[in-house]
């Protein structure tokens, strides 16, 4: 089974900085047309990283469709 979480939006460079440092990787962010930028890890470790982060009850819940992907 192959897992990734990505999130995908208009271009926000210090949001996607601070999630490079957040879940502390050194994942490059990706930009297309040069309006959206993207975020993406796939690593067991990033991935485990990513999954404290937002079961930690201190921590911004996930939500909408990203919410729906991590039940599933």
């Amino acid at each position: 089974m192959d897992a990734c979480f990505q999130i995908k939006q208009r271009t926000h460079v210090e949001l996607f900085v601070a999630f490079q440092l957040l879940f502390k990787t050194t994942r490059a962010i990706t930009y297309e047309k040069g309006i959206y930028a993207q975020f993406s890890v796939s690593s067991k470790k990033d991935i485990q990283t990513v999954i404290d982060f937002f079961s930690s009850a201190v921590n911004p819940p996930l939500l909408g469709n990203k919410l729906i992907q991590y039940n599933t």
